[in-house]
């Protein structure tokens, strides 16, 4: 079995269903009692790395409080190994508010409570080392991300510069990652352009893979589309490849795209090939969305490769 190590976040969330996400300044009433469940970038990349089969270890930390006790037993329960998970006495336990309208899209707000105290320390002492793959997101602090990156050994290393950083990553933490995985909004952002507006016709996705290719370092990328696929651009090869998102009944697009990492990171971890990988990747994340929540519908292996296999990809110009 492949050994995945998680660096990253741990919430509880609390999801509001509406008819329409709220404008500035507006109240919004939900149409149904809030839902409470556990999320995180990180916990969520680890529970669909789980589901996917890989023996998974999460690092990460929590408040002493009820909502990080039942985080770790959620963890636990999908077996996940969370003894890399610190309990910070004192501190709360990060939590999320979602807003989710009646076509599934989300609006979301996070207080990073314990999860912006993990430190390099914590994160060195957990001993990456060992892992076939490294998955790191941006809910911990930067001195933490560059840390586990560090650490990963010979492992691969994935980023996920998600939510989208204020200021530009240091180059050194984009040099030492070997796959970046932004969505279209964060590759705009790392890149320092505006970016395509919307999903990207056929045209538009070859300038996405340039965009992606003028990234610094070495990494390849795999931008995330939503409802539009994934684009896989590797830096040795002069073209990229689209992989389309198939058709399913969507009612929440919460945690999709930590649900596609932690599956393309699953996958890497047994040496899959990254166009293969990605194609497993959109199909669970697609699965993802037919439940609430941000760990909604984690369907698992057999589920992901069956619906897979419906999707025929596309070579890209860029």
């Amino acid at each position: 079995m492949t050994r995945l190590a998680v660096v990253g976040s741990l919430n509880a969330d609390l999801t509001l269903l509406v008819d329409h996400l709220p404008e500035p300044g507006e109240t919004v009433v939900a149409t149904s009692p809030a839902l409470v469940s556990c999320g995180g970038k990180g916990g969520n990349q680890a529970a669909a790395a789980a589901a996917f089969g890989a023996a998974v270890t999460m690092v990460g930390k929590v408040g002493d409080d009820q909502q990080g006790w039942q985080l770790l037993a959620d963890l636990a329960a999908r077996g996940v190994d969370a003894s890399g998970v610190i309990v910070a006495s004192g501190a709360r336990t990060g939590g999320a508010t979602i807003a989710v309208d009646g076509d599934g899209e989300n609006l979301i707000l996070v207080d990073p409570g314990a999860n912006s105290l993990l430190s390099p320390d914590e994160v060195e002492a957990a001993d990456l080392g060992a892992a076939d793959a490294v998955i790191v997101q941006l809910e911990i602090p930067l001195p933490a991300v560059a840390a586990a990156m560090s650490a990963a050994g010979g492992g691969i290393r994935l980023l996920n510069p998600a939510p989208a950083p204020a200021t530009a990553l240091p180059a050194a933490l984009l040099r030492v990652a070997g796959v970046l995985v932004p969505n279209l909004a964060e590759l705009a952002r790392l890149t320092g352009d505006a970016g395509p507006a919307g999903l990207p016709s056929e045209a538009d996705l070859t300038a996405v893979a340039r965009l992606a290719r003028s990234l610094a370092g070495t990494a390849d990328v795999v931008v995330t589309l939503g409802s539009g696929g994934a684009l896989v651009v590797r830096r040795s090869a002069a073209t990229s490849v689209h992989v389309p998102a198939p058709p399913v009944a969507t009612v929440d697009t919460t945690g999709a795209g930590d649900c596609f990492c932690g599956t393309l990171a699953a996958s890497l971890a047994e040496r899959l090939d990254l166009t293969d990988a990605a194609r497993l990747s959109v199909a669970a994340a697609a699965l993802s969305t037919t439940a609430y929540g941000a760990r909604g519908n984690l369907a698992g292996r057999a589920a992901a490769e069956h619906l897979a296999d419906t999707l025929s990809v596309q070579v890209v110009g860029g």
